[in-house]
């Protein structure tokens, strides 16, 4: 069962609707807006999205201390995870292993059997691959 404890949150104005996207990893956009990972492998999520805010609504992020987030496909814990980023906005932002190239946003402390099972990520930029 996944867990949040001892986040640090940020606020900021959502950049798209986001209502669909709670406990996915986001970006900072133009003009301090957050919106999903969509362009490439090397955008660096500044946390997880803890509520599910409309375009130009408080979004609240956690960007350090545990997360739940939505993982991509089945991993363990204890793996160093990335956001998913895809044009598919649907599938973008969710826990990832982090591959070549990409940034690195925490480390997973619970498994997922399958995606879009809810896992906890110590957020924190770990190491970059």
């Amino acid at each position: 069962m996944a867990w949040e404890k001892n986040q640090i949150l940020s606020s900021f104005p959502a950049g798209a609707d986001l209502r669909s996207y709670q406990y996915r990893a986001v970006i900072l956009g133009t003009a301090l807006t957050v919106d999903l990972p969509k362009t490439d492998v090397t955008q660096k999520a500044i946390g997880i999205l803890q509520n599910a805010p409309n375009l130009g609504e408080e979004a609240v992020v956690a960007v350090l201390g545990v997360s739940k987030a939505i993982a991509a496909a089945a991993i363990d814990a204890g793996v160093l995870v990335s956001p998913e980023w895809i044009d598919d906005v649907g599938d973008s932002g969710k826990a990832i292993a982090t591959v070549a190239t990409a940034y690195t946003m925490g480390i997973t402390l619970s498994a997922a059997a399958a995606e879009d099972d809810v896992i906890s990520v110590l957020l924190g930029n770990i190491a970059v691959i």
